[in-house]
């Protein structure tokens, strides 16, 4: 099978051939049929994320085909199942997770291995290709706008930084689980526009946005936008970093808000992407997506670091 491989950190990826994976036990084999292209792949490749051994085989947003099953898509956090946090379906949050794309061979080939059913879902008539990017895009802020809405009352304020490919859900959940009003934020205009269409109240460059909000979610993580969502939340409001920017904080009495909230999100739980997945067939959310074949795997991720991509990239096999 023919499959994009990280050799070496910080190196473009090999378009190589492969033998074609053989499921065994319990495990299912899937015919992939898009992958998409995400932030966090980028930084996998920059040597970014620990326990990353390498040749690996990037991409965790997978959907495809299984025997017996169909259309499907891939859940990629695998727990060891024996935790307090698999017990309660977060395997995301497992110490022991082996994910696809990170410990284990993700989707940027032309099959993958999943070790059970139990992490297909079927895609019930969307479009297996479209839907690749609910997997990670989709599913990730969907998680961090569930976890916030006890701070999104009415006549709340809420800020999305950066409307990429997440913060593009993210302002769509807003509106959809929460009256917050919702504030856009990002240097492209491009994007702005995008947001304004998907349902923001007011999009704004970050230097013109003031408080005190509510909640801020930063979907981007650098220091910059961290200082930003300091400035502008509310005592007693929430940010939730979500973006990998590899941003930090100086944190204490008198550096931040009084009572203020400081967390991360992130991922999100088996559930919680089925619960995407029904929105999806509802047609209740949207979103945009650019095919690229496989070979150009290494032109998606230089795209996606430059920020020079509206929605999300799939790759096809």
């Amino acid at each position: 099978m023919k499959a994009a491989v990280l050799k070496k950190f910080s190196a473009p990826l090999d378009i190589e051939e492969r033998v074609r994976p053989e499921p065994r036990g319990q495990e299912v084999l899937v015919r992939v049929r898009g992958a998409g292209v995400c932030h966090s792949d980028v930084h996998i490749m920059e040597g970014h994320h620990p326990n990353v051994s390498l040749p690996l085989i990037l991409g965790h947003e997978i959907s495809g085909e299984a025997e017996g099953l169909g259309e499907v898509l891939v859940y990629a956090s695998w727990g060891c199942k024996s935790c307090d946090f698999c017990s309660k379906g977060e395997e995301q949050l497992c110490s022991k997770a082996t994910e696809a794309g990170w410990i284990r061979d993700g989707g940027y080939a032309e099959y993958v291995i999943v070790p059970s059913e139990k992490y297909l879902l079927p895609l019930g008539g969307l479009d297996p290709i479209r839907a690749a990017p609910l997997a990670d895009a989709g599913v990730t802020p969907y998680r961090a706008i569930r976890r916030i809405i006890p701070w999104l009352q009415d006549d709340s304020k809420a800020v999305v930084v950066g409307v990429g490919g997440l913060g593009q859900f993210a302002i769509q959940y807003l509106r959809l689980l929460t009256s917050a009003y919702v504030i856009a934020v990002d240097l492209d205009d491009s994007k702005l526009r995008a947001a304004l269409k998907l349902g923001a109240s007011e999009v704004l460059p970050p230097n013109e946005l003031t408080g005190p909000v509510d909640a801020v979610l930063d979907f981007v993580g650098q220091d910059s936008t961290l200082e930003l969502a300091t400035r502008v939340v509310k005592k007693g409001g929430i940010v939730m970093q979500v973006g990998e920017g590899r941003g930090t904080l100086a944190f204490g009495m008198f550096h931040v808000p009084h009572e203020t909230h400081f967390t991360t999100s992130i991922w999100g739980s088996l559930r919680d992407l089925s619960s995407v997945l029904d929105y999806a067939r509802q047609g209740k959310i949207r979103w945009s997506v650019e095919t690229l074949p496989l070979d150009k795997a290494n032109e998606a991720l230089l795209r996606v670091k430059k920020g020079d991509v509206s929605g999300r990239i799939v790759l096809v096999p």
